[in-house]
């Protein structure tokens, strides 16, 4: 059996993963997840996520 490695908001962006908390996302949650739950409220953050995520190759 694998096991995947997903990186937290807090682990891929620091102290600024915070700023995720004015949408109900707490710093700890895994980025695909946060980029999901942020897709219909946030969709300029979500974006965001997913492009940054792509760069480091953590999707």
């Amino acid at each position: 059996m694998y096991a995947m490695y997903m990186a937290t908001l807090q682990t891929m962006l620091g102290p600024h993963a915070y700023i995720f908390q004015r949408y109900g996302i707490p710093p700890h949650l895994d980025v695909r997840e946060a980029a999901e739950r942020l897709s219909n409220t946030a969709p300029h953050l979500a974006r965001l996520l997913r492009d940054i995520a792509y760069r480091n190759e953590v999707f």
